[in-house]
Order: structure tokens, then sequence, then C-alpha cells
């Protein structure tokens, strides 16, 4: 395999590895949806969420799940300091929960260029206390152990998401990551 042929199925895997964290978090169905009803522009349709959202948040401040939901819009939208914001208030509100250390480690961690911080790290650990099989923190740890070229851990990480059975993970692209792995593995 050439190095540009390498260096290019890598790229590749790094964005589906993306995508697949964002996948797993189950919005694209609604939002693929909205649009094709709504047919607004991009911005348009990022704007209207916002305004729903917080016009939901202003008949409902105690919700925690809208709290995490924009969250969510401003993690997507890269305004990091507005998405932890978010996320910290619906930790205040909801309590403890791994989704949610599991959402701020990945702000965190898009926030300092794809590296996994001592306090992103603190939130996986928290996130994992909770629940051992918490799908986003695995597959956060996986793409930091994968993007550091710690092949052997992120291959065993989606192994661990593929023998958990979660309807939240892709199993067809967690299988071609593992395989991905193991031949950069044997990769010289």
């Amino acid at each position: 395999m050439t190095p540009r042929r390498f260096h290019l199925l890598l790229i590749g895997l790094v964005l589906t590895i993306a995508a697949g964290l964002y996948l797993a978090s189950g919005r694209p169905a609604s939002l693929l949806a909205q649009q094709q009803v709504q047919k607004l522009t991009p911005a348009q349709q990022a704007d209207s969420r916002l305004m729903r959202l917080q016009q939901k948040l202003s008949q409902t401040p105690q919700d925690s799940v809208l709290w995490a939901e924009l969250g969510e819009y401003y993690l997507y939208r890269d305004n990091f300091d507005a998405a932890i914001a978010a996320y910290q208030q619906a930790l205040a509100l909801r309590g403890g929960n791994a989704e949610l250390y599991s959402a701020l480690a990945t702000v965190l961690y898009y926030q300092a260029g794809q590296h996994l911080t001592p306090q992103a790290a603190g939130y996986i650990e928290q996130a994992l206390q909770m629940d051992p099989d918490e799908v986003s923190a695995l597959m956060l740890l996986a793409a930091d152990a994968f993007m550091q070229a710690d092949y052997a851990r992120a291959s065993g990480l989606w192994q661990r998401l593929l023998d958990s059975n979660s309807p939240r993970v892709d199993r067809q692209q967690l299988i071609a990551a593992i395989n991905m792995a193991k031949m950069l593995m044997r990769q010289p």
C-alpha cells in the first residue's frame, strides 16, 4: 500500500468515526426529515432550531433534556463555550448522568482540537463509573486512541462496543473500524 493511499484510508476512517459519534446521538434522522419538510437554507434551519429550543426553555427552564439538546446544538455549531454551559445546566438539573458527562467530554475534546484533556478524561471516567458501556464515552476513547496511533486499544474499545449489543452503535461501521485498526497494526 502506498503512503498516499494509507493516509487517505486513515483520513477516511477518522471522518467515519466522527460521523459515527454524531449518528450515535440519534439526531440525524429527525434533522433530515425537518430539512426536507421546511426547505430552508442550513443557516435558517439552525436559527429556527435554536429559536424553538430557546422558546421551549423559556417555558420550562427546569427541563434538563432541553438543556442537553441545546448543548448538542451548540456542539454541532462549534460554539463550545455555550455547549459546555448548556450541558452543565442539564447536569445541575438532572444530577449525575453518564450521557451528559460523555457529552461534556466530547465538547472539551473537540474544543482542544481532538486532544483528550485531563478534564475531558475526568468526565469520561465519571461516565464510565456510572455506566461501563456508555457508548459515547467509549467511542470518544476509541477515536482518541486511533488518532494517537494506538490501534490495539482503539480496536479493543470498538470490540467492546460491538459486544455490548447497544442499539446506539452502527455495527457495520464498528466492524470496518476494527478491521482498519487491525490492518494498521500490521503496517511496519
